[in-house]
This record gives C-alpha cells, sequence and structure tokens, in this order.
C-alpha cells in the first residue's frame, strides 16, 4: 500500500512540474513549486488512504450484517426445532395419558358385564345366548377402534345399542335411553367410546330403579353438538369418583385439536355437549 502511495506521490510531483516549468528553462524547477507539488501528492495520498478506509469499513459492516443475520436465522431455526421437539413431546404425553385413562374403562365394564352373564347362565340360557351375542359385538368394536383417533357417528350409535343391550340385562326397566340423531350427522366424527363412557358415568353415578328409572337423552342440536343428557338422581351411598370418563373424553378433544365439550350440572339433570368433527371429505367439498 505504501509503495502505490510513493508512486502516486511522483506521479503527482512529475504532472504538477510539466504543468508549471514551462516559463522555465529545462530541469529547472523552483523550491515553490516543488513544496506545493509534495504537498499536493501527501494530499492525494491522504485522500486515497482515506476512500481505502471508508470502503474496508463499509465491507466489515457487510460482513457483519451478513454474520448477524446468519446468526438470527440459525437462533430461528433451533428455536423452531425446540418447539416441534416440545409439541412431540406433548402429545406422547397426551397419548400415553390417554391410553392409561382407557386401561382403567375397559376392566371395569368387563367385570360389570360377567357378572351378569353368570347371574343370567343359571336363570336364562336362552338371553345369555343373546347376551354373549352382544357383549362381542361391544368388544369387537372396542379392539377395532383402540388404535383409531375418531369414529363415525353412526358407527358410535349402532355400538351403543349392543350396550345397551347389555345394560339392560343388567338393570332392566331402570334404564330408558332415547337417541334423536338428525341422519344428516351420522357421517359426522367423535372420538371412539365416548357415548360408552357418558353413559356409564350415568349409571355409576345414578340410582336406576325401576321405580325410580333413569332416562339418558342422545340428541343433535341445530348448533350441530351432540349432546348426552341425563336426569340426576344421585345415589344415596356417596360413590368416589376418578373422573376417569370425563377425563378420557376431554384427553381425546384436546389430541385432536378441537374445542373442548361443554360439561354442565343443573339441579336436575347433567349435560355434556359433544362438538362433532366434520369429515374431510365434507369438508373439501364445501
Amino acid at each position: 500500500m505504501g509503495s502505490i502511495f510513493m508512486l502516486l506521490n511522483e506521479l503527482y510531483v512529475l504532472v504538477y512540474a510539466l504543468l508549471h516549468t514551462f516559463p522555465f528553462p529545462p530541469n529547472v524547477v523552483s523550491i515553490d513549486l516543488q513544496r506545493q507539488a509534495l504537498w499536493g501528492g501527501r494530499i492525494l495520498e491522504l485522500l486515497c488512504f482515506s476512500l481505502c478506509l471508508v470502503f474496508y469499513q463499509r465491507y466489515v459492516a457487510v460482513v457483519k450484517a451478513v454474520e448477524q443475520t446468519q446468526l438470527a436465522e440459525q437462533i430461528k431455526q433451533e428455536r423452531l426445532e425446540a418447539e416441534l421437539s416440545m409439541r412431540r413431546l406433548e402429545q406422547e404425553k397426551t397419548n400415553v395419558q390417554l391410553r392409561a385413562l382407557q386401561a382403567q374403562v375397559n376392566p371395569h365394564f368387563l367385570f360389570n358385564s360377567l357378572n351378569s352373564l353368570s347371574a343370567l347362565i343359571d336363570d336364562d340360557q336362552e338371553r345369555a345366548s343373546q347376551f354373549v351375542d352382544q357383549l362381542s359385538q361391544v368388544y369387537r368394536y372396542l379392539l377395532t377402534t383402540r388404535d383409531q383417533s375418531v369414529a363415525t357417528l353412526a358407527s358410535e350409535l349402532a355400538f351403543m345399542e349392543s350396550y345397551y343391550h347389555l345394560l339392560k340385562t343388567r338393570h332392566g326397566s331402570g334404564l330408558i335411553l332415547t337417541v334423536q340423531v338428525n341422519p344428516a350427522d351420522q357421517t359426522k366424527l367423535l372420538p371412539p367410546l365416548t357415548l360408552q363412557l357418558l353413559v356409564e358415568n350415568a349409571v355409576k353415578h345414578n340410582i336406576v330403579l325401576a321405580s325410580e328409572p333413569l332416562r339418558v337423552d342422545i340428541v343433535t342440536d341445530e348448533a350441530g353438538y351432540l349432546v348426552v343428557s341425563n336426569n340426576l338422581q344421585r345415589k344415596r351411598t356417596s360413590i368416589l369418583s376418578n373422573g376417569v370418563g370425563l377425563s378420557t373424553i376431554l384427553v381425546q378433544y384436546q389430541k385432536l385439536d378441537q374445542p373442548a365439550p361443554d360439561i354442565v350440572e343443573g339441579k336436575d339433570t347433567f349435560m355434556v355437549r359433544l362438538p362433532l368433527i366434520q369429515p374431510l371429505t365434507e369438508l373439501a367439498q364445501q
């Protein structure tokens, strides 16, 4: 760099001398002319140095800006990966909770069913045979939906028919189930076993007698919700609730990223409003 500046300085002196030596004899340059040429060369050298410094500073600024941008992108990418990892962990946690809750439901149901079957075998073998058929239908549905996240309302209602038969065998006229569902809603979806859990929950916590029948209604409302309600007639003896049924339903809807069901307990009625999920095929046609 220094040699370039010296060369520029000498060039400036030469040019300046050529322009100002015309009145003088050849090879004669005044002291003032030499001094002016020298200062001119230094000014030119300083100007070049300043320009180089400006370009260098700008280059450094650009490099720093690029590095900061790359660092920001890297931090953003790492943050996204961390969020995805957290979501996967939350999803796995939800799956574990759901499997744990389902594991608590099925043994309880099987125990009650076997007790009913045992009584029928001694009293009425024909009804016992029908009971076994319905029980097999119930467990076939339990097995087919074990790894499914949703089921159609039509399949849930068909399952409820078999399940209700088992309950009627135990409770007789003490249990009355009414279903009024809009046919257009039959293809909509909901978590499997939702209806069974709600009906079982109603039977567990209320009196179910012929003199005091428990009425369970399953209907669809104008807003597109499936409403499951029952009259409240709490058992005289308090039953410790583990909240398995309702917890399972809430976890399933959370897992599907759907609105949570509305749970309303009034003075005489217990009601759960379930959002029905639109099938993807119907959404695509809209």
